[in-house]
C-alpha cells in the first residue's frame, strides 16, 4: 500500500462514514479495486482509519456527550451489546468476514433493498424528540441493531437509525444518537484491534 492508496482510501472513508452505506464495506471494495491484498495490516488499517472521521463527531457533539451525564449513560448502554459481541466474535469477523468482497456485495445489495422497503412503509408518528427521552431498554435495543453492522457491508449508521425509527424515535434524534454512539464504538474497535495485533 503506497501513499496514493492511503489518500484514496481516506477519501472513500470521509465520504461514506456518515452515510448509511457502510464505510467499511466501501473501503474493502476500494482496496480490492486498487489491487491491495487483504493482509492483516490492511484489515487493521480499514478499522483504524474510521477513527479519524469519528473525531469530527467529538468536535461537533463532544459537549453533549461529555457534559450531559444522562446522554452519556444512554450511549454506553447502547454500546454494550456491540462491545460484548465484538469481543466474542472478533476472530471470526477479522479472519473470515472482513476483507471478503462477496460478503460486502451481498450485504450492500440486501441492505439497500431493505432500506428502500423500510422507507416506503415507515411512518413517523408521535416520535420521541430528545435523546434524554430514550429509555435504557430502547438504548439497549439500538445497540443490538448496531451489532448487526459487525458484518462487513452492513452500515452501522443505517442499522442504528432503522432500529431507532422502529422503536419510535424521531429521525433527527436517532441520527444524532447514532453519531454519538459511533465514538465509543469505533474507539473501542480500533483499540481492540491494535491490542490484538500489537507486536510482542
Amino acid at each position: 500500500m503506497n501513499f496514493l492508496d492511503v489518500i484514496i482510501l481516506g477519501i472513500v472513508e470521509g465520504i461514506t462514514e456518515f452515510l448509511p452505506i457502510s464505510s467499511t464495506g466501501h473501503l474493502i471494495l476500494a482496496s480490492h479495486l486498487l489491487g491491495l491484498n487483504q493482509t492483516g495490516f490492511l484489515k487493521s488499517f480499514e478499522i483504524a482509519i474510521q477513527l479519524g472521521a469519528i473525531l469530527s463527531v467529538v468536535v461537533l457533539y463532544g459537549r453533549s456527550l461529555l457534559i450531559n451525564a444522562a446522554v452519556l449513560k444512554r450511549v454506553f448502554v447502547a454500546f454494550a451489546p456491540t462491545a460484548i459481541f465484538g469481543l466474542v466474535f472478533y476472530n471470526t469477523i477479522k479472519k473470515s468476514l472482513l476483507g471478503d468482497s462477496n460478503v460486502v456485495l451481498w450485504s450492500l445489495f440486501l441492505g439497500g433493498i431493505f432500506l428502500i422497503i423500510f422507507e416506503i412503509v415507515h411512518r413517523e408518528k408521535d416520535a420521541q424528540e430528545e435523546i434524554i427521552s430514550i429509555t435504557y431498554p430502547q438504548a439497549l435495543l439500538i445497540g443490538v441493531f448496531q451489532s448487526v453492522a459487525m458484518i462487513p457491508g452492513v452500515s452501522r449508521s443505517a442499522a442504528t437509525i432503522v432500529g431507532g425509527l422502529m422503536i419510535g424515535l424521531k429521525r433527527k434524534t436517532i441520527v444524532e444518537f447514532s453519531f454519538l454512539l459511533a465514538v465509543p464504538t469505533m474507539g473501542a474497535a480500533t483499540a481492540l484491534d491494535l491490542m490484538k495485533n500489537a507486536s510482542p
